[in-house]
């Protein structure tokens, strides 16, 4: 099945998705934020800011729909569990969530204006001597991963269960490294037949982190290609930061909601 493939829903303006659902995350932060503040915060939201919340549901909605088929094996069940995940009856991994059909061919996936963050800035790690590597090593992993997502661990409201993740078998970790070893951006994914789950992104804070995480998206598009992985879907956009879906959509992410092919119940 390729992207054209999916369902489409109705699109309620010209917007694009990217725009619609920026504007849906921002309304789902400030609501998420008057839930924190109590009831009375939480209801004057909802009075107020109606218009919006309705129009946040509707542009969810609207995204097109693809369905994910997984194996038996141990990535095709963590794959599934992570999309069976419920809070009450709203699958939280499942709206919005960025998908990438990989490329057949790699020449023209770089072209274009659309990849010219891209280019630039994989020219920038070129200078800067950066290399993009697989970590075979656990216990490396496991501390790389705790040390960066220690810096980012108010971003992720599941941060306890990425690091977690991270130690298990069934995930792959990728690396950009600089010239002294210094692990600048880590990728932990989750590979299954022809999908692969990105489930955790990040860099450090150095000034080249930017370059760095350009170089580690990049990697993974090339290796999981040579492999013959079709797609590579990530966190749902309302669970990461927005200069992570601005990155997602410069490397050519589309927001979609999927389905899942083969449920297995997960609750939360």
């Amino acid at each position: 099945m390729t992207l054209a493939d999916a369902k489409l829903g109705p699109h309620p303006s010209s917007e694009s998705d990217l725009d619609r659902i920026e504007r849906a995350c921002e309304t789902q932060h400030a609501l998420a934020e008057a839930r924190k503040a109590g009831a009375r915060s939480l209801v004057g939201f909802v009075l107020s800011r109606h218009a919006a919340i309705r129009q946040m549901i509707v542009s969810v909605r609207a995204l097109p729909q693809i369905s994910v088929s997984v194996s038996a094996g141990a990535a095709g069940r963590e794959i599934a569990n992570h999309l069976a995940v419920r809070r009450g009856i709203r699958y939280v991994n499942r709206r919005a969530v960025g998908v990438l059909p990989l490329p057949d061919d790699l020449d023209s996936y770089f072209q274009g204006r659309k990849r010219h963050a891209v280019r630039t800035n994989l020219h920038h790690a070129e200078e800067l001597g950066l290399g993009f590597q697989e970590l075979p090593d656990a216990a490396t992993t496991r501390r790389e991963a705790a040390r960066i997502l220690k810096l980012h661990r108010d971003q992720f409201w599941d941060a306890d269960a990425l690091a977690e993740g991270v130690a298990r078998g069934s995930s792959r970790v990728f690396v950009v490294a600089d010239r002294a070893g210094t692990v600048q951006a880590l990728a932990g994914l989750v590979v299954d037949t022809t999908w692969a789950h990105l489930y955790l992104c990040i860099s450090d804070k150095s000034e080249t982190a930017h370059a760095a995480l350009y170089l580690l998206n990049v990697g993974l598009v090339k290796t999981l290609a040579a492999e013959q992985v079709r797609y590579l879907f990530v966190r749902s956009a309302f669970h990461v930061p927005p200069g992570q879906r601005y990155l997602q959509a410069r490397l050519g992410f589309e927001p979609m909601n999927l389905r899942l092919s083969g449920r297995s119940p997960n609750r939360a």
